[in-house]
């Protein structure tokens, strides 16, 4: 077999397929990461040590206050960034800028 890639095992001119990339990783973790992640370790844990449910209340209330935290910070970005506009707005035009209307 002449005609055919050692590497590839595909005939001679035909390029191999490149291996996708994987995605890249996110900063921070959304609702689904964690629910997925919750799933998976009540899946794979010990069926003879199971883990304390207090664990699971404890890390699903600690996730929904920094859920509640990061949504009050958009909200207050949002507010700060209306109110500079606002601010913005409300000067009073510089004695230069008239003279020449």
């Amino acid at each position: 077999m002449s005609g055919v890639d050692a590497l590839t095992g595909l005939p001679a001119g035909i390029p191999a397929a490149r291996p996708p990339t994987p995605p890249a990783p996110k900063a921070t973790l959304g609702q689904a990461e964690f629910l997925r992640l919750l799933t998976a370790q009540l899946k794979n844990q010990d069926p003879t040590k199971p883990i304390d449910n207090l664990e699971y209340v404890q890390q699903m209330a600690m996730f929904s206050q920094i859920s509640a935290t990061t949504e009050g910070n958009q909200r207050l970005d949002a507010i700060a960034a209306r109110l500079d506009e606002l601010i913005a707005l409300s000067q009073p035009i510089p004695p230069a800028a008239t003279e020449g209307a």
